[in-house]
């Protein structure tokens, strides 16, 4: 279902429910994940991730709630890489913890990493 908003075209119902992912990360920390370019230089391997961090990011651009709902975002590995990982600074470490405040809120639960390895 959509609305039509003649300053924002057509909008889907549902973002007046949860903001975007990206309106979320940028009203808690400030880091717009707009400004990734998708150069990939802050994938790292980690045992416990099932998708890159640069798609996690890809994931929140485009408000999908596979973002919330990845071993990735709940990775301790992949968050301490997240720390220094972006060559444009952006705070990865904290777009990680507000998706995860925000994936509790919304009734995910965090997997169980030794069952998923």
């Amino acid at each position: 279902m959509f609305i039509n908003d003649s300053s924002w075209g057509i909008t889907p119902v549902n973002s007046f429910i949860h903001p975007s992912l990206r309106q979320l990360v940028l009203s808690t920390t400030g880091q717009d994940v707009y400004r990734c370019r998708g150069c990939s230089l802050c994938d790292v391997q980690a045992g416990d991730q099932d998708i890159p961090l640069n798609s996690l990011v890809q994931l929140v651009l485009m408000n999908d709630d596979e973002a919330l709902n990845c071993r990735t975002l709940w990775s301790e590995e992949v968050l301490q890489t997240a720390r220094s990982a972006c060559i444009r600074e952006l705070n990865l470490e904290s777009m990680i913890l507000t998706l995860r405040q925000e994936a509790l809120r919304r009734g995910y639960q965090a997997p169980s990493m030794e069952v998923l390895s």
